[in-house]
This record gives C-alpha cells, structure tokens and sequence, in this order.
C-alpha cells in the first residue's frame, strides 16, 4: 500500500521507493524548502501497459537509464501514471531532483510515464499532479505563489508534449483554497552580530527577509548595515545587532 499524506479532509497517496522497486540512491542532496517552481516533465516512453506493474517497470528503466549518466538516481521527485494517476515517489520531497539544469536548487520535478506527444494525458493525471502540488503547498514545501512551468520552457525540448503542456494551469491548484502553514522564526537564542567567521544561524535569512536582502544566508556588512537602518527607523539602537529587542520588534513577540 502507497503511503497517505494528511492532506485537509482528504489523504493523497503515494507509493513510496520500495513498492516500485527502486534502487537506493547513489547519493543525496537536500533539497532548501520552500521552492518556487515545479517543472513538469515527460518521460517520452510510449506507455503500453498502464497497471501499476507496467508503470513501474518504466520507473525502473528511467532510474537505469539515469544511472548509466552516471548521476545519483533517477531525476525526477515524482512520478504520474499517464492514464492511472498514480503517483510514484522518486527523489521525494527533501532531495533535491536533478532534472531540470539550473533550476534544481528551486523546484521540484514531476514527470509523466509515458509519452505526451503521443499520448493523452488523461484528467486522472492532471488532477493528481494537481492535488500533489496543493499537498505541497500545505506542508509548506512549495510556495504558494509558485511557478509551474514546463521543462520546455527553460531547454529546448518538446517535453512535456503538448497533451501535458496544454494543461499546466489545471494542474496549479487555486491558491485561496489551500490552508497555508504559518511560518515561524527561529528562537531567539543568542545575538545577530559581525564576526568572523560570518554567522550563518537560520536566523539569519529571517532577518534578510524583513529587511528585502537576498537570502544568502550571511550576516555580512551589508546586512547590519541594513538591520542598522531598520533599527533607526524604528526607534530602537542603531548598533546593527539583532538582540532580544531588535528581534521581538521585528517579529512581533
């Protein structure tokens, strides 16, 4: 049996490494949630035989495929049965696909067994990519105002056909529907302050976020020149540290 994530009233299944016969992954590399986009992709394999086995033997063919390219295991975070809807762990969630070239570090990669140049994707289809990216969405692993765009767009390949392409937008779910996480700051716990080395704590790009900096991740000389500003305009000490003052000022404790 696939494993069942809460998903509001409703669970989505999905059938996990182990139940499709994957082969253990090279290695991994964590994939920094939330992202941005989700890239759909096919596999551009006619899928003749759409049982769960069928679909699964081409699973295992991708991931064979994928590791004769010597990478770390099949490219996509998950796999859609064409006809069934079914969905396939792949990289999964907290592993970073290798899909979709420079874009790996910000999305995620779902791709469709079997052929959409040549094949219809079916509404079963289209809807289970729809409601595993709402199921994202509410674990807080993509955001809500995300990009879902096709690995056409950013390589020049049909992929996916335009059975699948033609049908991205059904594939988003409708945003004022979907039950958002709140997110939380890190604790408190000791102060923000220039140093070296730099301090990275994950305070860090909370702060950079408050402020509009890109979140590097690096409380640098820019930051606490920004943190300074902000202190100033807001009453406080211009000292550019992020203490328990500056902090509870900034999110509201």
């Amino acid at each position: 049996m696939g494993r069942k994530l809460l998903s509001g009233q409703r669970m989505t299944d999905i059938i996990p490494r182990e139940e499709w016969g994957a082969e253990p992954a090279r290695w991994t590399t964590n994939q920094k949630r939330p992202v941005d986009h989700v890239f759909i992709h096919h596999g551009a394999t006619l899928l003749r035989d759409h049982s769960q086995e069928g679909e699964a033997a081409i699973a295992r063919a991708y991931q064979r495929y994928h590791f004769g390219k010597s990478w770390a295991d099949i490219a996509y975070s998950f796999l859609i049965g064409l006809k069934s809807g079914r969905i396939y762990e792949a990289r999964g969630w907290f592993n970073r696909p290798g899909a979709t070239k420079n874009w790996n570090h910000r999305s995620y990669a779902i791709c469709i067994i079997g052929d959409t140049t040549q094949q219809v994707i079916s509404d079963e289809a289209v809807r289970a990519i729809h409601n595993l990216i709402k199921e994202g969405i509410k674990l807080g692993y993509i955001l809500p105002d995300f990009n879902i765009r096709g690995h056409r767009d950013v390589k020049n390949k049909d992929c996916p056909g335009h059975t699948a392409y033609s049908r991205l937008q059904e594939m988003r779910p409708d945003v004022e529907t979907v039950v958002v996480p709140k997110l939380v700051p890190p604790a408190f716990t000791k102060p923000l302050k220039l140093r070296w080395p730099r301090n990275r704590s994950p305070l860090v790009k909370w702060v950079q976020a408050v402020l509009g900096l890109p979140l590097n991740g690096d409380y640098g000389w820019l930051t606490v020149q920004r943190v300074k500003a902000w202190q100033k305009e807001n009453g406080l000490k211009p000292d550019g540290i992020v203490g328990s003052i500056t902090y509870n000022k900034m999110f509201g404790e």
